[in-house]
């Protein structure tokens, strides 16, 4: 794994560990509900048999078995060793492999991937990070799917939708949902394609395309 950095945000890499070693025994009861779209995810990136996938912020693994199943030769990576500890225990396909690695300095050579994924992680890390890991997506993957919580526009549902998932998600997500995340993909030159919600609007998929 290469070196980490974050562009100032020095308390994100153990805050991250730290959460995550103690969310780790519990969260694939509590992301239970996501199950419907893992599968929606992957025939949203409409890839075939043999796809090299990336599963970024894989956590315990359930987006990248969701490709594994489909038959593509996928590795997720993760900050959080206890996280990959468990999606090492429940793994059953030979076409899917972990290793720890950091999202915002991906030890992989350029477009080295069919597609890269980022599933429910990008609210979990400050801006210079997101911006840095959809940066490096772009640059390992020719195309990139980001999955993450819809911020509804209406001023009132807003404010209840962040106020709400703020109780039990981590201290980046109200910055997270403050920001417009079409104009960061903007930024990283990553051009949406494909959208979808699931989990009644409160998730959203984009497919994207390398500009």
């Amino acid at each position: 794994m290469r070196g980490e950095g974050t562009g100032g945000n020095e308390d994100y890499y153990p805050y991250i560990r730290r959460s995550f070693s103690r969310l780790a025994p519990f969260y694939n009861v509590i992301a239970m509900p996501l199950f419907a779209v893992r599968n929606g995810v992957v025939s949203m990136a409409d890839i075939g048999r043999g796809s090299t996938v990336l599963d970024v912020c894989t956590g315990t693994g359930s987006q990248a078995f969701a490709f594994g199943k489909r038959h593509c030769e996928v590795i997720g990576i993760d900050l959080s060793e206890e996280m990959l500890k468990i999606a090492r225990y429940r793994n059953r396909c030979g076409n899917v492999t972990f290793e720890i690695a950091d999202g915002t300095r991906m030890p992989f050579r350029d477009c080295c991937f069919d597609i890269s994924c980022v599933s429910f992680g990008l609210h979990d890390m400050p801006q210079d990070a997101r911006r840095q890991t959809l940066g490096e997506m772009r640059r390992v993957s020719k195309r990139a799917v980001i999955v993450d919580y819809n911020i509804p526009k209406n001023r009132l549902h807003r404010w209840f939708h962040i106020n709400a998932i703020a109780l039990y998600e981590s201290k980046y997500f109200k910055d997270f949902a403050s920001r417009d995340l079409s104009e960061l993909l903007q930024q990283c030159d990553l051009k949406v394609v494909k959208e979808a919600h699931g989990l009644v609007d409160v998730a959203r998929i984009l497919v994207c395309e390398v500009s």
